[in-house]
């Protein structure tokens, strides 16, 4: 949940249930980038295997109807009005925990085995990947920021710009930990339970879940914004989800989505949105945003996911 009030050919791998998948390190059958081998149950009871890998979509699909559910419970006292307003920022990282709380009601049902693996906790090639997500929030930020200065937002006061870069990096760490709950649930068992499929299939999935599961907290992040703020605010998360799967997939690790949620939530808001801005929705500023982290996503899959290294044994 971002709160923007605050500061060549792919390797084919054949698993053992017969899927072919072209991206290593997601088919049930494959080996993890964290070098663990994958869960192969399916030689012995072949048709077994497959009827349970056949149920991961609706799995996955119950996994987001109750987290969405448990968004709007979490929600529901702001949005009808049992709580006063400025007790409404309490109940953001009660929403952020809501996905972990769901997938583990899942995982208890499921019973797929393997805890760490199934959330991704494994700590694998995270920090290749947190380097380049970080990045691709700096650069995507002061494209953006460059965006709007050009398109009319007007800058800040100094001591103001000054005093929300020294916060960065409170924010930051706090942001990150409030993303936990969120991640474990969306990069963290989501894409577990999706793997088999090809990487811009559970981008796509992702990032259609991450903005339902959002719906009911639209009120408490945008506040009297409109239905245009709104609307700029769920666009926005479905371009930033590709590439969260993607850092996910790379790393074979949450942790790597992790912290860059709350760079999301700390460093972007502070280069769109401290330095400079203006009223309302800038339609130019936001498609930059789209275009910059689509784009990255596309050249982690093209570059790094269709050609992965050989896995470890």
């Amino acid at each position: 949940m971002q709160n923007d009030h605050t500061l060549g050919a792919p390797k084919r791998i054949t698993t053992d249930t017969g899927h072919d998948t072209a991206l290593a390190g997601v088919g049930d059958g494959a080996v993890d980038r964290t070098g663990a081998p994958g869960v192969r149950t399916g030689s012995a009871h072949p048709g077994s295997e497959r009827e349970r890998h056949s149920r991961r979509p609706l799995e996955a699909a119950i996994f987001v109807v109750l987290a969405t559910l448990l968004c709007f419970g979490a929600a529901a006292p702001a949005i009808f009005g049992a709580l006063p307003d400025e007790m409404i920022g309490v109940l953001v990282p009660a929403a952020q925990l809501t996905p972990f709380l769901a997938a583990l009601v899942m995982f208890a049902v499921v019973r797929p085995g393997g805890f760490f693996r199934q959330f991704a906790l494994g700590w694998g090639r995270s920090w290749r990947a947190i380097g380049l997500g970080i990045a691709v929030v700096a650069v995507a930020g002061l494209a953006q920021l460059a965006a709007g200065v050009l398109t009319g937002f007007e800058f800040a006061a100094l001591d103001a710009i000054l005093l929300a870069f020294v916060a960065v990096p409170v924010f930051w760490v706090l942001q990150g930990i409030f993303a936990i709950g969120e991640e474990l649930g969306w990069r963290g068992w989501l894409i577990s339970r999706l793997r088999g499929f090809g990487f811009w299939t559970i981008a796509m999935l992702s990032a259609i879940a991450w903005m339902v599961w959002h719906l009911p907290a639209i009120p408490l992040i945008v506040g009297d914004g409109g239905f245009e703020v709104g609307l700029a605010y769920l666009l926005a998360i479905g371009s930033w989800a590709p590439f969260m799967v993607a850092l996910r997939l790379l790393s074979g690790s949450v942790w790597p989505a992790i912290i860059v949620h709350g760079a999301l939530n700390s460093v972007r808001v502070f280069l769109t949105q401290s330095i400079a801005s203006g009223g309302g929705v800038n339609w130019v500023v936001e498609a930059v945003g789209w275009v910059l982290w689509l784009g990255a996503a596309a050249l982690v899959w093209h570059f790094a996911l269709r050609r992965p290294s050989a896995p470890r044994p």
